[in-house]
């Protein structure tokens, strides 16, 4: 007996046929509006020759995933459309001037998926994650290429450090409600692709979070998940009530980043805490925080 056909790792939940079927709607809106195409269904791009451009599917096909089949052709169609803002003649205008463009700075985080046909300015984070130097525009998340920045001559951590205050200070965050989940978990949210970037720095938006910190998610780009730092017996619980709910909301998307979870604390780099992206949990906190949950 054959052994089941494996799926796709940008859209598990859809069988082969329905991974080709969503295909076939890409294929169809992309030669209408920009030409030839060529898809690629082990990847899940789709380049196009004429805009100089490798587009990746996984968000589009969750946005699918969520919608009904009936109304695939004009979600598929407002993605597609955006990469008018993608164009080499735009890209030069807007990226060309970087006086001009310093306001439009901004930092996402990503997953090592979002950097696979770019050469991003971008700083390696833990467990896979990237601080990606990016532009707002109009909206769009636009990664700022290497030959771009190289042509500014500025210093790269003055150019971090004036993205991540713009994001910080532009893209704010609301906090959501819970549910279920224990009052100690905070799910923070926002509109754009950039509220990823607060990630880098709880100061602003949870003053409140003590000298040890949190555990922080990022399971979606508009998705920030806080569960402050404690010595009680609740902790091991609601830390474990975070990881679950990350995991879900990254499976769900759309803008799916990281299900794995990180040690934030004032003042210093991100840490490891938890890694689930190998569909387990493998708890990979230093030692001072494995000590002081220990009491020590």
């Amino acid at each position: 007996m054959p052994a089941p056909p494996v799926p796709c790792t940008w859209a598990p939940w859809w069988t082969s046929e329905e991974v080709r079927d969503f295909l076939g709607h890409v294929e169809r809106v992309v030669q209408t509006r920009f030409g030839d195409c060529k898809l690629d269904e082990v990847d899940g791009t789709v380049s196009v020759p004429n805009m100089e451009c490798v587009l990746g599917l996984s968000n589009l096909a969750q946005i699918c995933r969520a919608s009904d089949p009936a109304d695939w052709h004009l979600a598929i169609y407002s993605h597609i459309a955006r990469l008018d803002d993608f164009t080499p003649e735009v890209l030069v205008e807007r990226l060309g001037d970087y006086e001009r463009l310093k306001p439009d700075l901004r930092i996402r985080v990503v997953g090592p998926h979002h950097l696979a046909h770019v050469d991003p300015v971008s700083d390696s984070l833990p467990l896979g994650l990237h601080a990606c130097l990016s532009v707002d525009l109009d909206g769009a998340a636009c990664p700022v290429d290497s030959g771009y920045f190289n042509d500014w001559g500025v210093d790269h951590a003055e150019v971090m450090s004036i993205a991540l205050a713009n994001t910080l200070m532009g893209e704010p965050l609301v906090a959501q409600e819970t549910g279920g989940l224990s009052a100690n978990l905070r799910v923070l949210a926002g509109d754009s692709l950039f509220v990823s970037g607060h990630l880098l720095d709880f100061a602003r938006t949870v003053p409140d979070i003590g000298a040890q910190g949190a555990v922080v998610t990022v399971p979606t780009a508009q998705t920030v998940v806080v569960c402050p730092v404690d010595v009680s017996e609740q902790f091991v619980g609601d830390v474990a009530s975070m990881l679950a709910f990350s995991y879900v909301r990254y499976l769900e998307g759309p803008n799916s980043v990281s299900p794995n979870a990180l040690w934030w604390r004032p003042g210093h780099p991100l840490e490891a805490f938890a890694c689930l992206d190998n569909q387990s949990v493998e708890l990979v906190a230093p030692e001072p925080l494995r000590s002081r949950l220990r009491g020590g």
